[in-house]
């Protein structure tokens, strides 16, 4: 695999990158800071990794790629949850406004790999080094936080429409 492939593949992954650092940290100029940041950091923690894919064949190339990807995502949820902490006080009227952006950090950030980029939770281990046990809880919490704001917003919606008196 040559340089340019590589830059292309990581090109087409940006969109998948930059949605999971915008829901851990929603302001646009933060997630494609991170974005731009992980992808650094990757070429950099990952050089051997990088070099290997120069040197091999196509069927181990996808393996490589796949390993590439989880590792880009692990880089996007370590950064941001070190920049989270920092930048709590200019997002609170986001996350204050209720709905996804309401959940905690690791709910927000399991219930995104799970639901849209459709990552095992073996993965989502690995991403976040949390165990089973500890994915599965923070899944359920916000499955259930999710699944009541939606009641309340319908029935809010119903109420300010005339449906329910």
């Amino acid at each position: 695999m040559k340089t340019e492939e590589l830059q292309k593949y990581i090109q087409n992954l940006s969109p998948e990158l930059y949605s999971f650092a915008y829901v851990l940290i929603p302001d646009d100029l933060q997630a494609s800071q991170l974005m731009i940041d992980c992808v650094q950091a990757f070429l950099i923690q990952k050089k051997s990794l990088v070099e290997k894919m120069g040197q091999t064949k196509n069927k181990i190339v996808l393996n490589l790629l796949e390993e590439t990807r989880l590792n880009l995502i692990r880089l996007v949820y370590e950064l941001s949850r070190k920049r989270y902490k920092q930048l709590k006080i200019s997002l609170s009227d986001i996350e204050d406004s209720g709905g996804f952006f309401s959940l905690d950090f690791d709910e927000k950030a399991i219930l995104f790999l799970k639901e849209k980029t459709q990552i095992d939770l073996v993965h989502i281990e690995y991403i976040t080094s949390m165990t089973k046990s500890e994915i599965l809880s923070h899944l359920y919490s916000a499955r259930l936080k999710m699944t009541s704001i939606m009641a309340n917003n319908l029935f809010q919606n119903e109420i300010e429409s005339g449906g329910i008196a």
